[in-house]
């Protein structure tokens, strides 16, 4: 049956929300395999990539991340530290402050030839994080605020009608062991589970739910690199900061990654988790996610990135087990260092549905200066639904900053 205009319009509303209004953490690029680098420890705090960047990530992103205006490469980078390198942080101390906003636009068309726009300022990011180091002992954690209720698992504190947070995303304790390639972590963590792209929105990060974002759980990590080989595994223990146990969830998650070539890896990747119902008085569910990745950087300006997952969410005793499949293929060209063309291929395919949906991405991504990213993306998506297709456009325009 089809909605009538004004359910529909409330539902494209939500829809356009959850597409888009949802935070991202900060930096986790994959395409850094076309300057060798395979592995992300030694660029950033999070073993498996994104967030708080080493001393080493921050000099890097300065050599080979943002556009040079003509500089040489070997010119020490001055603008890489703390405050744009105006303070000089001491050995056992990383810290970081990120914001990131947008203008966000939406257009979509539902099957029964209905249509909605929608056009707002979108208050993406604004985070503070840090690590101490303190020889073998680590501590690290992120402190924010948000404004929607898309980032209710991350909430420590919100007011009564949930439009103003105080964010948690990350709270850990850990140990770094055998020089450095085995590192321990226990509380709030990022999920390890397939490519760690920025695109907390694309289908292998948000129904697998294992984006950056909120999808964090508490639990003992464990993550170890050495030559070609990296890999993390998550014991969940659950949100336990979360009040309602609809955020709780008790499992395992993890990935294995190869590199086969000098920019060249494949990995794999699974989770299984047990979790309680957020409608009263219904069964847990169980929730299963597989999948294998891929990432390619044949000549140095293109890199690829492949992910392939299958997955389900059934409620315990009903006896179903009906598995749905997503892809994700994107690429990733720099004609100059600094700028990024990036189209991006998604499909998906769910039980009960007489086809596949489809999302187009072209995103364009320009580092123009130290610390200072500007992002222009537009998403093309198409459902399969009773009566005809669900359509949306969308287009985002980001500022992302860091301190």
């Amino acid at each position: 049956m089809l909605l009538p205009l004004r359910r529909w319009r409330a539902s494209a509303v939500l829809f356009a929300l959850a597409v888009w209004g949802a935070p991202p953490a900060a930096r986790a690029y994959p395409w850094m395999i076309k300057h060798d680098y395979a592995a992300c420890a030694a660029c950033h705090a999070d073993p498996s990539g994104g967030g708080l960047l080493t001393a080493y990530g921050r000099a890097q992103s300065e050599l080979l991340v943002r556009m040079p205006y003509g500089a040489s490469p070997e010119e020490e980078p001055r603008y890489a530290g703390f405050l744009y390198g105006l303070v000089d942080l001491p050995d056992w101390l990383l810290a970081t402050v990120s914001y990131r906003g947008a203008g966000f636009s939406t257009w979509m068309k539902a099957p029964d030839g209905s249509t909605m726009t929608d056009t707002r300022y979108l208050q993406m990011l604004l985070d503070a994080r840090g690590m101490l180091k303190l020889g073998a002992f680590r501590v690290g954690g992120a402190l924010g605020w948000g404004n929607t209720i898309l980032t209710l698992p991350a909430a420590v504190f919100t007011n009564d009608d949930q439009t103003q947070m105080l964010l948690a995303r990350e709270y850990w304790v850990g140990l770094s062991l055998v020089n450095e390639s085995v590192l321990l972590r226990l509380g709030r963590v990022n999920l390890p589970f397939g490519l760690r792209n920025v695109e907390h929105t694309s289908w292998v990060r948000d129904l697998t739910q294992t984006d950056i974002n909120v999808s964090q759980q508490t639990g003992l990590a464990v993550s170890f690199q050495r030559g070609p080989w990296r890999t993390e595994a998550l014991a969940m223990l659950g949100n336990l900061r979360a009040s309602d146990t609809g955020y709780r969830e008790r499992g395992f998650s993890g990935y294995g990654e190869l590199k086969v070539a000098p920019r060249a890896t494949v990995g794999l990747s699974a989770l299984v988790a047990r979790g309680d119902s957020f409608v009263q008085d219904a069964a847990p569910y169980l929730r299963q996610a597989y999948g294998a990745f891929a990432r390619w950087a044949p000549v140095l300006p293109v890199t690829f990135m492949l992910e392939g997952d299958v997955f389900t969410k059934n409620t315990l005793g009903s006896g179903t087990q009906d598995f749905s499949a997503v892809g994700w293929l994107q690429t990733d060209v720099e004609p100059i260092q600094g700028l990024h063309v990036t189209p991006s291929l998604e499909i998906l395919r769910t039980p009960g549905t007489s086809g596949v949906a489809t999302g187009y991405w072209l995103t364009l991504d320009w580092f123009c200066l130290p610390h200072t990213e500007l992002r222009f993306d537009v998403l093309y998506r198409n459902y399969p639904g009773q009566g005809g297709r669900l359509q949306s456009l969308s287009g985002l325009i980001q500022l992302h900053t860091y301190l």
